[in-house]
Parts: structure tokens; sequence; C-alpha cells
């Protein structure tokens, strides 16, 4: 890969990863003008946004809700930028997470604002006071739209004033719901069903915002945040040929190894075969840790980057249980993020006692599986390093695994009498799985986990000391998910189109 010169039009761009953002941020390189070639160690793109498939079956491991899905939300109009939606279908389900109890009831968070306010009213009329300010809050954010088309480092007092006008009307609403945890927001409620089942979020995240969860609520409020048919890899190949329609090149089973650095300016990478790529600026899109101590040896950070890997949060690594079941699981509801149901006696899976189970059918997706059957996931929180010493003994690694999904097969026989016999496919990924597939640091699937402290952190995408050197993706954003990706993509592009004096251009299909 030639280097060229950064304000003529033959500017390249190496780019760590073929992840969502590192395919974003391709797309609107080749916008602009530049020579753009992603570098990817899978075989495939799109990073953790991916799927495999297994006896006919087809695994998901990432979209279930996809922010600017239809008109009425500016990331929709990125999402158009980058070809993620052409041909595909969205559909929009009635319910975002339905969380049973032991005596068969069930607390459901409906999409519909108005309909998820009857149904708490009903359930727990003691709580009306929590739960009228909890649909009052779903209702307001359907009027906040994240701005997007800038970045946040280029905003002008002209876009600060933009969006300072568009928060005004919620700027009441942010400020009562702006440090809430869903902790803080369970211990208002009286009702035993209610107040269980917020406090069954708290499992791993007794600091996360309840901001985070009325957000996606007044998305599926307003259909602006539907499921793409068909899935993560689908979604991942249309971003993909919008790339290559665009000119961009992309090399797959091709894993970085260094960042090349001369006299502190980025000059290209080399791959784990030797070869090296030279280019005017490196983008990566790629694990932060391994990006920032790894490809570049720790040699560009200061003590705000430190800090963020030594003490952020990270979402907890997953154990990932997927089954082919012979059953269309007609009876049972589509769900945005899955139902979750306690179990009658509690049992131990991955070395931890369970007393309740988080199961996403996927049975509304024809896509996916046969005619007539269905794929269920089941997703636990695990320890990365309790399977990454499992993995140093294959046989105890794949024991393990078959022991897991074993106790998780009883489990969901308490909710699913029957289902032994119908399961066709099985199939685990562990944490050491995700870090083996996508490189993730310690197996987390989403980078950091929000929670009131970090919530609304702007953090660099550039590293001290470093030039022409950019990041992006999930380790930039803390909460991460699809939008960020794309959005970030962007953005990154933004920032070196004004380090080289160009105007920013984005076009649609």
């Amino acid at each position: 890969m030639a280097r060229g010169d950064g304000k003529k039009g033959n500017a390249t761009i190496a780019v760590i990863g073929g992840g969502i953002s590192g395919l974003c941020a391709g797309c609107y390189g080749q916008m602009n003008g530049y020579r753009v070639k992603v570098f990817e160690m899978h075989h495939l793109p799109g990073g953790v946004c991916t799927a495999w498939q297994r006896k006919g079956y087809t695994i998901d491991s990432c979209v279930h809700w996809l922010v600017g899905s239809a008109p009425g939300i500016g990331y929709h109009k990125l999402w158009n930028e980058v070809g993620a939606l052409e041909g595909r279908e969205v559909v929009n389900l009635d319910e975002y997470l339905r969380i049973e109890d032991k005596d068969g009831r069930a607390l459901i968070l409906y999409s519909n604002a108005d309909r998820l306010e009857r149904h708490l009213l009903q359930l727990a009329p003691e709580d009306r006071r929590a739960i009228m300010s909890l649909t009052r809050a779903i209702r307001k954010f359907t009027r906040f739209d994240p701005p997007v088309d800038v970045a946040p480092e280029l905003a002008t007092w002209r876009d600060k004033l933009a969006a300072a006008r568009e928060l005004l009307p919620l700027l009441g609403q942010f400020m009562r719901w702006r440090g809430v945890t869903v902790e803080a927001y369970a211990k208002r409620l009286r009702n035993p069903v209610l107040k269980g089942a917020f406090t069954s979020f708290l499992e791993d995240a007794s600091d996360f915002p309840m901001l985070a969860l009325i957000m996606p609520l007044a998305w599926q409020h307003l259909k602006v945040a539907g499921y793409p048919l068909g899935g993560s890899l689908p979604f991942a190949r249309a971003i993909e040929k919008r790339f290559l329609d665009l000119g961009g090149e992309i090399q797959y089973s091709a894993k970085v190894s260094k960042v090349l650095v001369e006299n502190d300016r980025a000059v290209g990478i080399r791959l784990e075969d030797g070869s090296e790529h030279r280019a005017d600026v490196v983008i990566s899109a790629a694990d932060g840790h391994a990006t920032i101590f790894e490809l570049l040896e720790g040699r560009y950070v200061d003590e705000t980057i430190r800090g963020y890997y030594n003490n952020m949060q990270l979402f907890p690594p997953l154990l990932y249980i997927s089954l082919g079941i012979s059953d269309p699981l007609e009876d049972l509801p589509g769900t945005v993020s899955g139902i979750r149901f306690p179990l009658e006696r509690p049992i131990e899976i991955d070395g931890k006692s369970r007393d309740r189970l988080d199961v996403m059918p996927y049975h509304f997706d024809p896509h996916l599986a046969p005619e007539g059957k269905s794929v269920v996931v089941v997703m636990l929180s695990s320890d990365y390093d309790r399977w990454k010493k499992l993995s140093e003994d294959p046989q105890r690694y794949r024991e393990e695994k078959e022991r897991a999904v074993e106790r998780v097969i009883d489990a969901l026989d308490q909710r699913l009498p029957g289902i032994r016999e119908k399961i066709e496919m099985r199939d685990v990924a562990t944490p050491v799985t995700w870090e083996r597939y996508t490189g993730n640091w310690r197996g987390s699937y989403e980078g950091w986990m929000p929670t009131g402290k970090n919530l609304n952190m702007r953090m660099k995408k550039t590293l001290p000391g470093l030039s022409r050197f950019y990041m992006t993706g999930q380790w930039v954003n803390p909460g991460g998910g699809l939008p960020p990706a794309v959005s970030s993509g962007r953005h990154v592009i933004q920032l070196i189109c004004r380090e080289d004096g160009r105007p920013f251009v984005a076009t649609q299909r």
C-alpha cells in the first residue's frame, strides 16, 4: 500500500479491523477521496457483528435492535450513507423485554409507552408515581435526536447552540434522571413483582443508569430501533459491499502485529506474516487494549488512558449457548431483548449458581432456522479468567463447555418442558471464543459498560504524542453498540479531513 500526499487526492489510509466501525470509516474515507484498505484478522466482516452456521441453523451474535432503522432519527441517514439498510426488511416487536416471576406473572416492558404504562399500573397501582415518572420520561425522550452529523471535536458554536436548543425542552428530564441508576429506581418501588423485576437487572451492573434503559424504550416507541431480518452478518455484508463499491480494499485473515511509527508519526502497519503496508494515516478500529499496549507497545499513553484500562468497568464477557430446536416455539412472544425467567431450583452453570435464565428466542426471524424450527440463545455473564485457564487444557475446556450446555438445557426444560428431545444443534462460545475471533480484551463483547459516571464521557480518538493515528469504535465510546460504531467511523474521517484541509462530504446510495 503506497503512501500519498495527505493534501492531494491519492492519500492512503490503513484501517485495522473490519468490524462495523472500521468498515464505516472505510466508506467515509473513500467518499472523501482517500484510498482506504481494511485489514481484518477474521475471514468475515463485522467483528462482533457476525454470525455462524451449525447444522442448517444460523447463530447471530449481535444485533437485537438498530437505532436508526427508520426515518425520524439522525442515525438513519448515516446507515443509508454506508449502505447498511439496503434491501433489508425491518421488524418492530411489541415487547422489549419480558421478566417472569415464580408465580407465572410477567412484567413486560412493552415497546409502546402507552401500553407499557397501562400494564405497569395494572400490575402495581401502589407504584403509580414511580411508573408515571418513567413513562413520562420515555415519551419526552422520543423528541431527543442525538447530534451525529459532526464530530464533537469539530462542533462550532452554531452546532453547540443548535444542540442546546434541541436539548432545552428535555433539560428537566435529563437533570431528573442523570444520576439515577436502576438500583436506585428499584428502591423506590413497593410492588414485589415490579421491584423484583428491576432488581434482576443488577446482577452485573448495579451502577447501570436508567437513562440507558429509557432511551432504547423511547426509540422502540418511535419504531426507529427495529430488528433487521437476517441478523448481523447480512448487515455487515451490506456495509462491506458499500465500501467495496466505493473502491475500498479489504484483506481478510490479515492480523496486524504492529503499528509502524517513525518520528512519532504512524506510517503503516505490519502483519503477522511479516509484510508491511505503508499509509499516510492509520486508523485502529480494533480492540483498544491491544492497539495501545501491544501494537503500539504502550508508548503513547497518559494517566487518563491508563485510568480507563485500569479502572473502568467492562461489559461482562459472555458464555453464549445456542440451540437449534425442531419447534417453531409459537407460544413464546417475540421480544427485542429476550425473556428472563426464574428457575424452580437454582442450577450451577459455568461455576456459578443461577436462579434465573435469560433466553433469546429468534423464532421471529425465518432466515435463521429451517422452516418450522427455531434458534434459541442463552447469554450468561461469565468469568474470563476461568475460561482462559480451562482453554490451556483442550479436553477440560471441551468438557466444561458440554457441562454448561447440559445444565442450560436442564434449566430451559423447567420453562419449556420437553425441549431436550427437540434439540438438533448445540453450540457454545466462551469468552475465549470472543477473544480469539474478535480480539476483544478479556472477551468483553461491547467494551465499556455504561454507568452514571461515563454515560456522557468523551474519549479522544487520538493518542498523546502520536500523529496521523486515530482510534474509532466501541473503545472510544462507553456503552458500545452499533450506533457509535457508524458515528465514530464518520467522525474520525471528519477529523482527518480537517487535518488535511479537505471539506468533508458524505453521500447516500
